[in-house]
Protein backbone atom coordinates (compact mmCIF):
# COMPACT_ATOMS: atom_id res chain seq x y z
CA UNK A 1 0.00 0.00 0.00
CA UNK A 2 2.75 2.29 0.73
CA UNK A 3 4.44 1.72 -2.47
CA UNK A 4 1.18 2.37 -4.26
CA UNK A 5 1.17 5.82 -2.39
CA UNK A 6 4.32 6.86 -3.95
CA UNK A 7 6.04 6.28 -0.31
CA UNK A 8 10.09 4.95 -1.77
CA UNK A 9 11.47 5.12 1.21
CA UNK A 10 10.45 2.88 4.77
CA UNK A 11 11.16 0.40 7.55
CA UNK A 12 8.17 -1.75 8.77
CA UNK A 13 8.00 -3.62 11.68
CA UNK A 14 5.60 -6.05 12.57
CA UNK A 15 5.84 -8.47 15.44
CA UNK A 16 9.36 -8.29 15.21
CA UNK A 17 9.45 -9.00 11.47
CA UNK A 18 10.77 -5.89 9.22
CA UNK A 19 9.86 -5.32 5.69
CA UNK A 20 12.65 -2.67 4.35
CA UNK A 21 12.38 -0.37 1.19
CA UNK A 22 14.84 2.31 -0.11
CA UNK A 23 17.09 3.70 1.97
CA UNK A 24 16.97 5.49 5.65
CA UNK A 25 17.37 8.86 6.60
CA UNK A 26 21.27 8.77 6.32
CA UNK A 27 21.45 7.29 2.39
CA UNK A 28 22.44 3.81 3.40
CA UNK A 29 20.70 0.61 3.43
CA UNK A 30 18.12 0.06 6.76
CA UNK A 31 19.87 -1.79 9.69
CA UNK A 32 18.58 -4.81 11.14
CA UNK A 33 19.70 -6.65 14.31
CA UNK A 34 19.06 -10.20 15.22
CA UNK A 35 18.58 -10.31 18.92
CA UNK A 36 20.40 -13.17 20.93
CA UNK A 37 17.83 -15.86 21.93
CA UNK A 38 19.20 -16.14 25.24
CA UNK A 39 19.56 -12.32 26.42
CA UNK A 40 16.84 -10.14 24.17
CA UNK A 41 19.07 -7.18 25.19
CA UNK A 42 22.17 -8.18 22.96
CA UNK A 43 22.29 -8.38 19.42
CA UNK A 44 24.45 -11.49 17.98
CA UNK A 45 24.27 -9.84 14.08
CA UNK A 46 23.84 -6.18 12.37
CA UNK A 47 22.13 -7.12 8.82
CA UNK A 48 21.34 -4.53 6.36
CA UNK A 49 18.59 -4.56 4.11
CA UNK A 50 16.80 -2.10 1.15
CA UNK A 51 13.92 -3.84 -0.62
CA UNK A 52 14.11 -6.86 1.72
CA UNK A 53 12.33 -8.14 4.58
CA UNK A 54 13.47 -10.27 7.23
CA UNK A 55 11.77 -12.38 10.06
CA UNK A 56 12.93 -14.74 12.83
CA UNK A 57 10.66 -17.66 13.85
CA UNK A 58 11.92 -19.59 17.23
CA UNK A 59 10.59 -20.47 20.68
CA UNK A 60 12.34 -17.86 22.68
CA UNK A 61 9.70 -15.49 23.01
CA UNK A 62 6.58 -16.76 22.49
CA UNK A 63 7.66 -20.51 23.37
CA UNK A 64 6.51 -23.81 22.02
CA UNK A 65 4.15 -22.71 19.36
CA UNK A 66 5.55 -24.38 15.86
CA UNK A 67 5.56 -27.77 15.28
CA UNK A 68 6.93 -30.51 13.15
CA UNK A 69 4.00 -31.25 11.02
CA UNK A 70 5.30 -35.11 10.71
CA UNK A 71 5.63 -35.57 14.90
CA UNK A 72 3.04 -33.43 16.86
CA UNK A 73 4.19 -34.38 20.48
CA UNK A 74 7.40 -34.14 20.12
CA UNK A 75 8.79 -30.37 21.03
CA UNK A 76 11.22 -29.20 18.24
CA UNK A 77 14.56 -28.52 21.16
CA UNK A 78 17.28 -28.09 18.42
CA UNK A 79 17.55 -25.25 17.53
CA UNK A 80 15.83 -21.71 18.82
CA UNK A 81 15.62 -19.36 16.23
CA UNK A 82 16.35 -18.79 12.50
CA UNK A 83 16.43 -15.73 10.77
CA UNK A 84 15.22 -15.41 6.90
CA UNK A 85 15.52 -12.75 4.72
CA UNK A 86 13.62 -12.86 1.06
CA UNK A 87 11.97 -10.75 -1.26
CA UNK A 88 9.76 -9.46 1.25
CA UNK A 89 8.71 -9.99 4.87
CA UNK A 90 5.55 -12.68 3.71
CA UNK A 91 8.10 -14.76 2.28
CA UNK A 92 10.63 -14.39 4.92
CA UNK A 93 8.00 -15.25 7.39
CA UNK A 94 6.77 -18.11 5.59
CA UNK A 95 10.21 -19.94 5.11
CA UNK A 96 11.69 -18.97 8.66
CA UNK A 97 8.43 -20.88 10.30
CA UNK A 98 8.79 -23.62 7.49
CA UNK A 99 12.83 -23.45 8.43
CA UNK A 100 11.72 -23.68 12.00
CA UNK A 101 9.84 -26.49 11.99
CA UNK A 102 12.49 -28.53 10.21
CA UNK A 103 15.00 -28.35 13.02
CA UNK A 104 18.28 -28.30 12.48
CA UNK A 105 17.79 -29.44 8.44
CA UNK A 106 16.10 -26.19 7.71
CA UNK A 107 18.98 -24.00 7.51
CA UNK A 108 20.21 -25.86 4.21
CA UNK A 109 16.35 -25.77 3.30
CA UNK A 110 16.94 -22.10 3.49
CA UNK A 111 20.25 -22.35 1.68
CA UNK A 112 19.03 -23.99 -1.42
CA UNK A 113 16.10 -21.64 -1.98
CA UNK A 114 16.74 -19.03 -4.21
CA UNK A 115 17.06 -15.36 -3.03
CA UNK A 116 16.82 -16.46 0.39
CA UNK A 117 19.43 -16.17 3.11
CA UNK A 118 19.39 -17.41 6.75
CA UNK A 119 20.88 -17.49 10.38
CA UNK A 120 20.44 -20.14 12.55
CA UNK A 121 21.17 -20.13 16.18
CA UNK A 122 20.86 -23.85 18.05
CA UNK A 123 20.25 -24.88 21.80
CA UNK A 124 23.98 -24.95 22.55
CA UNK A 125 24.27 -20.99 20.98
CA UNK A 126 25.68 -22.08 18.04
CA UNK A 127 25.12 -20.16 14.74
CA UNK A 128 24.92 -21.02 11.28
CA UNK A 129 24.45 -19.12 7.97
CA UNK A 130 23.47 -19.60 4.39
CA UNK A 131 26.49 -19.34 2.00
CA UNK A 132 25.36 -15.93 0.87
CA UNK A 133 24.37 -14.16 4.17
CA UNK A 134 27.20 -12.27 4.41
CA UNK A 135 26.11 -10.13 1.54
CA UNK A 136 23.77 -8.69 4.03
CA UNK A 137 26.77 -7.94 6.62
Amino acid sequence: MLLEKGFKNFYIEAGGDIQAYGINGQGTKWSVGIQNPFDPSQIVKVIRLKDMGIATSGSYRRGQHIYDPHNTNEPLAEIVSVSVIGPNIYEADRFATAAFAMGAKGINFIENLKGFEGYMIDKDGMAIQTSDFVRYL
